[in-house]
């Protein structure tokens, strides 16, 4: 009894400390805009992840580093062929309890300039996420507007999101913890949202594509994409991996005691 109480304590701590892991990885491949969904199962596997955004705890609980790239392919797999340049003009996320009725006055950001700086209380991304009456879903978003500085060349960018003084709120733990959900609970939760945009009808507008048509816009389409799943660090395996080794020995010992 002793060994199996270390052993469901040690699988606990394993899973305690992949929740309070200090980084994630989330990566946009779920096309919210239509509900076409996953990327691999709407284009039967031709598409590929927009981009990719890595999550790291600042020290001393201070914030959190967001290191956002535009993945090879992941914009130009949209382009219509007419020349119209197709960019991400801001990415989104959700801190619990930073939305201004909370008394959640402001963030901070420092690193690569956000043209559009923060904009708060972004409610949803369409088709459900956030968009019941008082939701505070994607609180904060993230904007490099229309300055193209997020596009299929050039798209990377590294910007500190910073806590406000004596808060705590910004952290990947709290951030994982905070998903936002459908109005529709058959449809999954969403950790983050990006704004595919373009000039000059940029996005191909064919109803046909896998995606359908792009949201209407001044400047030529919108799509809207989303990061419904948490990629686990390494480390997080290896504790997961310890942990399963311990009840696979456990199992082993009892078989050859009988």
């Amino acid at each position: 009894m002793k060994f199996q109480r270390f052993l469901v304590a040690t699988v606990l701590a394993c899973a305690a400390g992949a929740a309070n892991a200090a980084s994630t990885t989330f990566f946009f491949d779920y096309m919210a805009t239509n509900l076409k969904g996953d990327f691999a199962t709407a284009s039967g596997g031709s598409a590929v992840p927009v981009a990719r955004l890595d999550l790291e705890d600042l020290a001393g609980g201070t914030g959190v580093r967001a290191s956002f790239q535009v993945l090879p392919n992941g914009l130009t797999q949209f382009a219509s062929g007419t020349g119209g340049q197709i960019y991400i003009s801001a990415f989104l996320l959700n801190f619990p309890g930073t939305d201004m009725t909370s008394g959640y006055s402001h963030v901070d950001v420092s690193g690569v300039p956000l043209s559009g700086g923060v904009e708060w209380e972004e409610n949803g991304a369409t088709n459900g996420w956030g968009a019941v009456t008082g939701d505070p879903s994607f609180e904060q978003e993230y904007n490099w507007g229309s300055t193209l500085t997020m596009n299929q060349s050039s798209g990377s960018s590294v910007v500190d999101i910073l806590n406000a003084p004596g808060a705590s709120n910004i952290s990947v733990a709290s951030l994982l913890g905070n998903p936002v959900e459908n109005t529709n609970p058959t449809l999954p939760d969403a950790y983050a949202w990006i704004k595919v945009r373009s000039f000059n009808q940029g996005i191909a507008q064919n109803a046909d594509n896998w995606w359908g048509l792009p949201a209407a816009n001044a400047a030529g389409g919108r799509l809207n994409v989303l990061s419904v799943a948490a990629v686990p660090e390494p480390s997080e395996y290896a504790m997961l991996a310890a942990g399963l080794g311990l009840v696979g020995a456990f199992v082993r010992g009892r078989r050859v005691s009988r």
